[in-house]
C-alpha cells in the first residue's frame, strides 16, 4: 500500500486512480483553476504533475462560477481533457454532456446529472471547510499519479493557508498528509510574521491585522521600541525572550481591538520550512495569494515552475497587493453597514472583497454577526461573505444562507459554512441584504446584542 493510499483510504484512492489513468492517456490537458490563492496553488501542483507526465498543458483561471460563464470557459476545448481544481462540483450541472472532465473540489454542492468525473472531498466524509482545500485535492491526485510528486507539498500547504484551513490548528486530511510527509519540512511554532525585517513584518502584516500598526510605520516602530527590538532585525534572529515579549505586546493589541479568541490564536502559527525553498509556508502562501489578487497569477506560477527571472516582479506584485489591501481595509472599516443580524460593505475590487471580508471579520468588525462584501459591476454584483468558527458552532452556515438569498434575487451562490460567495443582478443589493438578514434571524443566529 502506497503512503497516499494509506492516508486517503481505498475508495478515494480508486476514484483518483481512475482520474490519473484517464489523464495519462491524453496528450493535451487543460487545467481550469479558481483564481484565488488556493486555486493558484492547486494550479501549480497540477501543472508540475502534468509536465512530469510529459503532457502539453494550458492553464485558465476562472473568476465567475455562474452557469453560463463556467460553461463557456470549460467548452473552449470540448474535445480535450479538462481538469477543474478548487471549483466545479456545483457547476458540473452546466456541462452535463461533457465526459472528458475531471473535477477536484471541496465545496458544498448539489448533486446533478453529469458525465464528469466529479471528485469532491465531502463525498468521502472529509470536511471541505477545514480538513481539505482545492490544493489538498490537487496534491492527493498528484501523489496518486506518482509518489515522486511529494516534493510538491509546499504548494498544498500554501493553498491550505490561503483557504484559512490552518486557523485553529491543522486537522483532518490536511494533517494526515503533513504527518505522512513530515520528512520534507521542518516545523517551528512562531509568531505569524512574514518579511525580511521586523519593521516590514509589522507594517505589512495583514494576518493578523494590527489596527494602528499594520500600514503605519510609526505605530510599528513604537511597538519595536517598547520591546527593545531593532527595525532592521530579522524575525528569525529573535531569541525566545524577545519572541515572548513581542507576542505578548501584539496579543494585548489584538485584545484592545476586541478581537475574538479565533483571531488571537492566529497570532502564533506553525511555520514550515521546506527543502530547497526560500520562503516559509506563510510567506509562500501570502506571495501566491497576493499575486492572484492583483491579477498576476501567471507570474507566480511561472516563477514556481522554474523561471527565476520573475522573482522581482512576483515580489513587487505581492507588495502592491499588501499596500492596496491595507488601504482598502482602513477605508472600508469606516463604511460598514449594520443590520440586526448582518454587516455589509462595498469593495472597490472584486478580487479583494473576500480578503477584506476575512480581515474585517477576524480583526476589526463586530464579531457577533457575519459580514458580506459587495463589488458592483456593469451588470452583476459579486459578493463575498465571512463568519467565524464560533458563529458556525452556533449554527451559522453561510453557504446555505447565501445560496438561498442569491437564488431568490436571480443570482447564484454557495461555498463553505464559514465563508461563501455569489453573484446577484446589479441593483439587487438592498433586497439581498434584507433577505440574508431575515434568513439569519429566522435561523436564530446571534444578533449584535448576543
Amino acid at each position: 500500500m502506497s503512503p497516499v493510499q494509506k492516508v486517503i483510504g481505498q475508495d478515494l484512492y480508486n476514484k483518483l486512480s481512475d482520474a490519473a489513468e484517464l489523464t495519462k492517456t491524453e496528450p493535451f490537458v487543460r487545467v481550469v483553476a479558481h483564481y484565488d490563492g488556493d486555486g493558484t496553488s492547486a494550479a501549480i501542483i497540477m501543472l508540475k504533475t502534468l509536465m512530469r507526465l510529459k503532457k502539453r498543458v494550458h492553464l485558465t483561471y476562472i473568476k465567475s462560477l455562474l452557469g453560463e460563464d463556467f460553461r463557456n470557459v470549460v467548452l473552449e476545448y470540448p474535445d480535450s481533457l479538462t481538469i477543474v481544481v478548487d471549483a466545479g462540483s456545483d457547476q458540473a450541472q452546466y456541462v452535463p454532456e461533457l465526459e472528458k472532465l475531471i473535477i477536484l473540489d471541496h465545496h458544498f454542492y448539489k448533486a446533478s446529472p453529469s458525465k464528469a468525473m466529479n471528485i469532491n472531498a465531502r463525498d468521502f466524509g472529509i470536511d471541505g471547510t477545514r480538513e481539505a482545500c482545492g490544493s489538498t485535492m490537487a496534491m492527493i491526485f498528484s501523489l496518486v499519479c506518482s509518489e515522486r510528486n511529494s516534493d510538491l507539498i509546499p504548494y498544498f500547504v500554501s493553498g491550505m493557508i490561503a483557504d484559512k484551513q490552518d486557523l485553529g490548528g491543522i486537522s483532518g486530511l490536511n494533517k494526515l498528509l503533513l504527518d505522512e510527509y513530515s520528512n520534507l519540512f521542518s516545523n517551528e511554532r512562531s509568531i505569524s510574521l512574514e518579511g525580511e525585517t521586523l519593521l516590514d513584518s509589522l507594517v505589512y502584516s495583514t494576518d493578523p491585522f494590527f489596527n494602528g500598526i499594520t500600514g503605519k510605520p510609526d505605530g510599528a516602530k513604537k511597538v519595536l521600541d517598547d520591546c527593545h527590538l531593532g527595525y532592521d532585525q530579522s524575525p528569525t534572529s529573535m531569541n525566545e525572550d524577545q519572541k515572548r515579549m513581542l507576542e505578548k505586546k501584539l496579543a494585548a493589541h489584538l485584545i484592545s481591538q476586541k478581537c475574538g479568541l479565533e483571531a488571537i490564536k492566529y497570532l502564533e502559527s506553525d511555520m514550515l520550512r521546506f527543502k530547497d525553498m526560500d520562503f516559509t509556508s506563510k510567506e509562500l502562501s501570502s506571495i501566491i495569494d497576493g499575486n492572484a489578487r492583483v491579477g498576476k497569477n501567471s507570474v507566480a506560477v511561472q516563477y514556481f515552475l522554474g523561471d527565476s527571472a520573475l522573482k522581482g516582479e512576483m515580489l513587487a506584485a505581492w507588495r502592491t497587493y499588501k499596500t492596496k489591501l491595507i488601504d482598502y481595509v482602513y477605508r472600508t472599516v469606516k463604511e460598514i453597514g449594520s443590520m440586526s443580524h448582518l454587516q455589509y460593505f462595498y469593495s472597490p475590487e472584486s478580487e479583494m472583497a473576500g480578503k477584506i471580508s476575512d480581515l474585517l471579520m477576524l480583526y476589526l468588525a463586530d464579531q457577533s454577526k457575519p459580514i458580506i462584501g459587495f463589488n458592483v459591476g456593469d451588470k452583476n454584483t459579486k459578493l463575498s461573505g465571512r463568519g467565524t468558527i464560533k458563529l458556525v458552532k452556533k449554527g451559522l452556515n453561510l453557504s446555505t444562507v447565501l445560496k438561498s438569498a442569491c437564488d431568490q434575487v436571480g443570482g447564484s451562490g454557495g461555498g463553505h459554512d464559514v465563508a461563501a460567495g455569489g453573484v446577484i443582478p446589479k441593483g439587487k443589493e438592498k433586497e439581498f441584504v434584507e433577505l440574508v438578514n431575515r434568513i439569519l434571524k429566522e435561523q436564530g443566529k446571534p444578533d449584535s446584542g448576543s
